[in-house]
């Protein structure tokens, strides 16, 4: 059926209603088909193009016949319902029939094959998280075990979203399960920590499909990365607003060198009669400001290989040197033994077994790790016995901090004996002669910093030579526990 398709006649073309040439509307009798066709004759339609008029919808076509094939190319929704398509007026088909003709030239194929290699081609937020996790399992430095935890935590609030296409996520959406978490759920740093997680991921999988893309080919099946909304409404908090939340929420508690330094370093030193791994690790990890991790890991430099040596994280007594290989910014980290640290670890050393390589071996031998790895009830014993209300791990470092500022220390300076990555990538390994001097001597007056306030122990451990401080307490810790030597067998 030839007929020149109207904006007026194609509500009236229906399976009740089957047009005939010359013969009013009022007469044209039922269809005898399931279906049928009507090519417009229309100077303003491509050759070919046509209305289908089916029970329920009618559709538009045009049919076109390209390297040898006849393609029946569908254009669009002219009347009634189809999924969730929506209804198109005749120009913008007519003008749309003309593109898929030229997209049908170009590829030598029908459109509506190439839009379903697209959608098959395109990812869901199941298949991007996938591929984020290999590639950062890939690299040439893995994700830590940490980060590849939080970054599960954050998957798992989007567990329902799996099968869904990252191109049909909406930034409604999106907005929405981030105020689920944070707001109604009252848990914004996780609600954080998954937006940021799943923007890095779909990010990811945008370059790799750009690179797949150009290999091909062809454009990109993904471009767009709706996650980025989060960012656009400010979503997350800044610097300032953080601090405001930590500090009404008290997360963080740096020791206070006018009230609480002392009591918990006298308590250290007396735990030490009851828990001396324990004790000396909460001792040197305050006289370092290490995070936990690093320090419990270490070993002693004369215990391992020099292949191990690259690798691991230890302590050489000889040199005076600590090296903290792969810490969290995944750099190396190195410094020098301060005087009283020095004599703590010397100590430490005498209280274990000959070979023993962790300088804070776990309990147990059949320990995983191997190394002393949680550190939570002796830290709450520490602190309740100093009379403190909270200390957690990390405030140790911050304590360390602290006393750094106390010093006058610049920001450079203090970063450096942090371990924080410095300006232009430096590495913090990496230190001339005379800035090692320099260094040495900031870790001795750090270490004063702290110790002074504790008389008792500095006195205990101060390096030979040194002055003594005056002290009023008439105990004395002894600082060779009896009958605390390690019992593990040297690995």
């Amino acid at each position: 059926m030839k007929l020149e398709l109207t904006t007026d006649l194609i509500p009236k073309l229906t399976l009740d209603a089957f047009p005939e040439p010359g013969v009013p509307f009022k007469h044209w009798k039922p269809a005898d088909g399931p279906n049928y066709l009507v090519y417009d004759t229309s100077r303003k339609a491509p050759t070919g193009f046509a209305i289908r008029v089916g029970k329920k919808a009618s559709v538009y076509l045009v049919e076109k016949q390209v390297n040898n094939k006849n393609m029946k190319i569908p254009v669009g929704l002219a009347r009634g319902r189809k999924g969730d398509e929506q209804v198109i007026d005749l120009d913008t088909a007519r003008d749309r029939a003309r593109e898929l003709i030229a997209v049908a030239k170009k590829h030598g194929v029908n459109p509506k094959v190439i839009g379903q290699r697209i959608e098959a081609s395109e990812l869901s937020l199941g298949q991007v998280w996938n591929q984020y996790i290999a590639d950062l399992t890939g690299r040439s430095k893995p994700i830590k075990a940490n980060s590849m935890d939080s970054l599960k935590k954050a998957r798992d609030k989007f567990k329902d979203w799996e099968d869904r296409k990252v191109r049909l996520i909406t930034a409604q959406e999106i907005l929405d399960r981030f105020d689920l978490h944070a707001v109604t759920k009252a848990h914004r740093t996780a609600a954080e920590a998954m937006g940021r997680w799943a923007t890095a991921a779909v990010a990811n999988a945008i370059e790799n499909e750009i690179h797949n893309a150009h290999a091909e080919g062809r454009d990109p099946s993904l471009a767009y990365n709706p996650f980025t909304i989060l960012k656009t409404k400010q979503k997350y908090r800044d610097h300032n607003q953080l601090e405001r939340d930590y500090k009404a929420k008290g997360v963080r508690n740096p020791l206070s060198f006018g009230t609480t330094v002392g009591p918990f370093v006298k308590a250290a030193w007396a735990y030490r009669a009851q828990n001396p791994v324990a004790a000396d690790f909460i001792l040197v990890d305050l006289l370092w400001g290490l995070r936990g991790d690093e320090c419990r890991s270490v070993k002693w430099r004369d215990q391992i290989t020099d292949s191990q040596a690259v690798t691991d994280r230890w302590i050489d007594m000889k040199e005076r040197v600590v090296r903290i290989s792969d810490a969290k910014n995944r750099g190396d980290h190195e410094f020098p033994i301060g005087p009283c640290a020095y004599e703590l670890l010397k100590l430490r050393r005498e209280n274990q077994i000959k070979g023993e390589v962790w300088v804070f071996p776990a309990k147990s031998p059949n320990s995983l790790k191997g190394y002393y790895s949680d550190p939570s009830v002796a830290l709450k014993t520490v602190r309740d016995n100093a009379g403190i209300k909270v200390v957690r791990g990390h405030d140790l470092r911050r304590t360390f901090g602290a006393a750094c500022e106390k010093l006058g220390l610049t920001d450079r300076q203090i970063m450096r004996l942090l371990g924080h990555g410095v300006a232009g990538g430096e590495s913090l390994g990496r230190y001339t002669t005379p800035e090692w001097q320099d260094t040495a001597e900031r870790m001795k007056k750090v270490e004063e910093e702290i110790l002074k306030v504790a008389p008792s122990v500095y006195n205990a451990l101060r390096p030979k030579g040194a002055q003594r401080l005056p002290d009023s307490e008439v105990a004395m810790i002894d600082p060779k526990p009896k009958g605390r030597v390690s019992r593990r067998k040297p690995r």
